[in-house]
């Protein structure tokens, strides 16, 4: 653990029997915007809008913050799409008051020359994971904690909502296990999920396992504030936000949004904050059609990533199929594109399963 860093495996409070709803600290935050952000630029921040991005946080004294992605020096293809040892240190010389995190990828076969040499540096290390992966990625926070000092390892569990609960109890025990992982993320990728949804699933995680939890949300349908603000009073120790809330398709919590509203800052931190982001940062948000689209998506469970091959498959109906869709655990294209053509057939055929509005939608 670099010397700069508070060890994030603390917890910042605790969880008892009291009633008393818990109050969010900014040692309670993450920051994403260079990592989930870079999707939107492709990672080409320059050195002064990163510098910039932490000068940022830390006048609202966030200090976790998530400098973007560990690559083998060649398959990086930018400094934040990479994080190289010399880009690192620059950063906690310069900022040594924050504690740097950075995410790996546990299906990445170089995985071994992406840490290389930047471990002590880190305070975490996120590994992104799917049901597929889980076990690598448990092998490789094994690795990991047996260097000295090593950083926190979280394996974050990807589109949270495409699994059932009796999947995630599966998964999560699975991590249980592990006395290399200190902290077990969901991530709510496609932003399908509901506040109502968010307590149940930390509540779970919770019986069922000891690490530390943390939330990582996307806005697609509006409610990444209240889906954080759920899932750190059901018991999690982090949760993340972006600046402006940039981030893929749907885009992160909105970091001016949750201070407001976890009462961290004024109402003036969103107008701080946007103007900011305007000065000093290259990102911008996807269009307003295309987020319209990937609420869509989202409401029926569906990955807004996937966007782009359903609106080729159905260019001209797409919008009405996903009216009459069922909501369900889809977990591929495929079974997302299988689960479109019944509907469409079915609304061909005028099913009578499928509402008067929805075939006029179609």
């Amino acid at each position: 653990m670099p010397q700069h860093a508070q060890d994030p495996r603390t917890p910042v409070s605790s969880i008892g029997n009291s009633s008393i709803p818990r109050a969010m600290a900014a040692d309670n935050i993450l920051d994403v915007t260079l990592r989930d952000g870079g999707y939107l630029n492709q990672w080409r921040f320059t050195d002064a809008e990163v510098g910039a991005v932490l000068d940022h946080l830390m006048r609202y004294a966030i200090r976790h913050a998530e400098i973007g992605f560990l690559r083998a020096p060649a398959d990086a293809t930018s400094a934040v799409n990479g994080c190289p040892t010399n880009f690192l240190r620059q950063l906690a010389d310069t900022h040594p008051q924050m504690r740097l995190v950075a995410m790996l990828n546990p299906a990445d076969p170089d995985w071994r020359a992406a840490i290389d040499g930047r471990l002590d540096i880190l305070s975490m290390v996120r590994l992104t994971c799917t049901t597929e992966v889980l076990d690598h990625a448990l092998q490789i926070a094994d690795a990991i904690h047996q260097i000295l000092c090593p950083p926190a390892v979280s394996i974050n569990l990807i589109s949270i909502s495409s699994y059932r609960h009796d999947e995630i109890a599966n998964l999560v025990q699975r991590v249980d296990r592990s006395s290399a992982v200190d902290y077990l993320y969901f991530a709510d990728s496609r932003g399908a999920l509901a506040p109502r949804e968010v307590g149940p699933l930390i509540d779970l995680a919770r019986r069922h396992c000891h690490q530390s939890l943390g939330f990582h949300a996307h806005d697609t349908r509006g409610n990444a504030i209240e889906n954080s603000r759920v899932a750190f009073d059901h018991g999690c120790e982090l949760v993340d936000v972006s600046l402006d809330g940039f981030g893929l398709a749907g885009g992160n919590t909105p970091f001016a949004g949750l201070l407001a509203a976890a009462g961290l800052a004024d109402d003036a931190v969103e107008i701080h904050t946007q103007a900011f982001c305007a000065r000093e940062l290259s990102l911008r948000h996807a269009p307003g059609d295309d987020r319209a689209l990937y609420r869509a998506l989202a409401n029926r469970n569906l990955d807004p990533i996937w966007a782009k091959d359903l609106t080729d498959l159905y260019p001209d109906r797409l919008t009405g199929l996903l009216e009459a869709l069922p909501r369900r655990t889809y977990k591929t294209l495929d079974s997302a594109q299988a689960a479109l053509g019944a509907t469409a057939a079915e609304i061909a055929a005028g099913s009578p399963a499928v509402s008067e509005p929805h075939r006029r939608c179609a």
